[in-house]
């Protein structure tokens, strides 16, 4: 239980979201659904390198498998630095110098 009344009574869940929609409104915030926080949470530790396994025990998640299924397909700034580093290794790598290559080659029969 997180929330609960003085006497340990758990309140409707309705109650915690109309107070939490209501917070959100007043601190300026979009509105969202209350589970979407849940995703803005692993998001956020995920992009500050918490370790999977303490995040995945922390949502309560039976198995840190669970918590990367579900949250790794959604890192799109991961997946364009991996496109860019690749993409620089294959231009300025041996690609590049093969390309180049094969222009000095053209250029020279052309000349011939």
């Amino acid at each position: 239980m997180l929330f609960c009344w003085e006497d340990g009574r758990p309140p409707h869940p309705d109650t915690i979201t109309r107070r939490f929609k209501k917070l959100a409104a007043a601190a300026g915030l979009p509105e969202i659904d209350l589970h979407d926080v849940r995703h803005s949470y692993v998001t956020a530790g995920r992009d500050a390198k918490i370790d999977w396994k303490a995040l995945s025990h922390r949502i309560g998640h039976s198995d840190v498998a669970i918590t990367m299924k579900q949250y790794v397909q959604t890192d799109l700034e991961a997946d364009r630095q991996v496109a860019n580093t690749l993409a620089q290794l294959i231009i300025g790598g041996s690609l590049a110098s093969l390309a180049i290559a094969d222009q000095a080659d053209a250029t020279s029969e052309g000349a011939a």
